[in-house]
């Protein structure tokens, strides 16, 4: 082998031992990056855990706000009834005015309370059997009124006008059958056949008691009176002319008889 072939010779060796040296550094990394792939393909993946929900501690429930109370209803009537279904109550327009009944458990009314047309008020307390023992109302002249019915419509009635209370009894068939006045010159009463003819009647009025008998036509027949010092009897004949007259005056008895011009006959 001549000199410049073992030049050529050296010169390739070197050549190949610096490739070498390269490809064993190349091969060191690329084994470093497998192993490395290697790794993180055999480290265990944890999936990421959401953190404990708390449950937010719950408020207090607000109370329900209470229904807005409408502060006008309007109909032609209300109606009231229980849970069952049974008829309590109604209000309503009857006889021209406004009307409340009340209904009892057997469905009969108990009470009414209402205003008739005029406007005039009226209250009325039931039995069961629909008949109205006590009636309370208010005339249109303002005049109250209160009465008190038995079952068989005999009725005691009060009333209190311009002039003072008075008291009725009144027989079942509606004619007033004794009556009790309250005047500003004193109290009377009358009492009254069934022909609502006034048959006698007591009053305090002329500075006395007064007794007067009247007889069926409704002419005074006989009086009985007492003023201060003086008591009075006297009989009247149909026209109404006292023909007898008897009285104590002081301490001095008199009696009179007249005739039918009004003259004395008969003086003692």
């Amino acid at each position: 082998m001549d000199p410049k072939d073992l030049e050529r010779l050296t010169e390739r060796i070197g050549k190949l031992e610096a490739f070498n040296r390269r490809l064993s550094r190349a091969v060191v990394v690329l084994l470093l990056i497998l192993a490395s792939a290697v790794w993180m393909g055999q480290k265990p993946t944890t999936t990421p855990q959401k953190p404990p929900t708390t449950k937010p501690a719950q408020k207090p429930a607000r109370k329900a706000a209470a229904p807005t109370t409408p502060k006008v209803v309007e109909a032609e009537q209300f109606v009231l009834r229980s849970a069952s279904g049974q008829l309590l109550a109604t209000l309503g327009m009857s006889g021209g005015g406004p009307t409340l009944r009340l209904v009892g458990p057997n469905g009969s009314e108990r009470a009414v309370l209402g205003l008739d047309a005029t406007g005039t008020p009226r209250l009325v307390l039931m039995r069961p059997d629909g008949t109205q023992p006590i009636t309370i109302a208010l005339s249109a002249d303002g005049v109250p009124k209160v009465e008190v019915a038995a079952p068989d419509k005999a009725v005691a009635r009060l009333t209190v006008g311009s002039q003072g209370p008075g008291v009725g009894l009144v027989d079942p068939t509606g004619v007033v059958r004794l009556a009790l006045d309250l005047d500003p010159e004193g109290p009377a009463i009358a009492f009254i056949d069934q022909n609502k003819v006034t048959r006698a009647s007591f009053n305090t009025i002329e500075r006395g008691p007064n007794l007067v008998l009247f007889d069926d036509q409704g002419r005074s027949r006989m009086m009985l009176s007492v003023r201060p010092g003086q008591a009075a009897f006297g009989i009247q004949d149909s026209k109404g002319d006292v023909r007898l007259g008897l009285e104590v005056r002081g301490e001095t008895p008199a009696l009179a008889l007249y005739g039918p011009n009004g003259k004395p006959t008969f003086v003692r």
